[in-house]
């Protein structure tokens, strides 16, 4: 079953933006996948040169033109490649808020954006608004790190999913689980066995043996004819963020799977701390998964007593 039925994409007409789309579009299914783009205005803000969109002047709600000019501007720049539904929506305020009142409104399952624009809009997608968006979503959230130059857009052919096989994780290992399968790419398992901090003479000793049999007998599980590829579980040893980034290089790893919280007594590896840490400096697309939460619906859009929720 395809995981994601319902996504919202935040966009400012970017070129980090830009490459988010395309890979928003490539997780959608004809049929299926319901895709909503969403402009945040932030109402202070006023366009000063023809490059601060890099599409020309672009009037704000309150000049000539206003929002149906960047919906039309949006369904220009923003066109899938393939026939999926596509809803251009405009909205003024804070962009985090914005962006997450809007995927609470649609019960968005996935939040696809960028973390840096370049635009005179440059705060909508700002590493502090995605880490906001990341820390109060109720839903996945799938971030792009923007680059100094641009990166060749390209098929997700290697998955790489950090995990400690608790309980807690289940949730995100069936979402990497499902997207090889249904991208056709090889899923790699990583485990991140953190250097004690105790004194050696009273730590515990580690026995690398012990988790490998875990993650083989985590892998068998997952494995199956269903998947294009065999899945690969690996081991690592370290500061759990320096040692996801690092392997997601060593394997040429397109897109990262994790969670934001485990449940062992290596929770360290699955925080909302390293997650966000591994988002800032990953040279690959970062999917954030959390465990399921409804949100009470309510009959207005924007409710005065609406609540973030933080995960750590």
């Amino acid at each position: 079953m395809q995981p994601f039925r319902t996504m919202l994409f935040a966009a400012d007409f970017s070129e980090n933006s830009k490459e988010a789309f395309r890979m928003a579009c490539s997780l959608a299914v004809e049929n299926k996948t319901r895709l909503i783009v969403l402009h945040v205005v932030e109402p202070a803000w006023v366009a000063k040169t023809a490059d601060d969109l890099g599409l020309g002047s672009v009037p704000t709600s309150e000049t000539e033109g206003g929002h149906e000019f960047l919906k039309r501007r949006m369904g220009e720049v923003y066109a899938p490649n393939h026939p999926i539904d596509v809803e251009y929506r405009t909205n003024e305020g804070d962009a985090a808020e914005e962006i997450l009142c809007m995927a609470d409104e649609i019960g968005a399952d996935l939040i696809v954006m960028g973390t840096h624009g370049r635009t005179g809009l440059r705060r909508l997608l700002a590493g502090s608004v995605a880490t906001a968006v990341l820390r109060g979503a109720h839903c996945a959230v799938l971030a792009l790190r923007s680059h100094d130059r641009p990166r060749d857009a390209k098929e997700i052919r290697v998955i790489l999913h950090p995990t400690d096989s608790s309980d807690g994780s289940e949730a995100v290992l069936r979402v990497a689980r499902s997207l090889a399968r249904d991208l056709g790419a090889k899923l790699i398992l990583l485990h991140v066995v953190p250097i004690a901090v105790f004194p050696i003479e009273s730590a515990v000793p580690v026995d690398p043996q012990a988790y490998r049999d875990v993650m083989e007998a985590v892998r068998q599980h997952l494995d199956g004819p269903d998947l294009k590829y065999p899945v690969e579980a690996r081991l690592g040893q370290g500061d759990a963020a320096d040692e996801i980034r690092r392997m997601a290089r060593e394997v040429g790893c397109d897109l990262i799977v994790m969670g934001t919280q485990g449940r062992t007594g290596l929770d360290r590896l699955l925080l909302g701390s390293v997650a966000e840490s591994v988002l800032a400096k990953a040279d690959c697309p970062v999917m954030v998964v959390k465990a399921p939460r409804r949100v009470p619906s309510t009959t207005s859009n924007r409710p005065a007593d609406k609540k973030m929720i933080t995960v750590f």
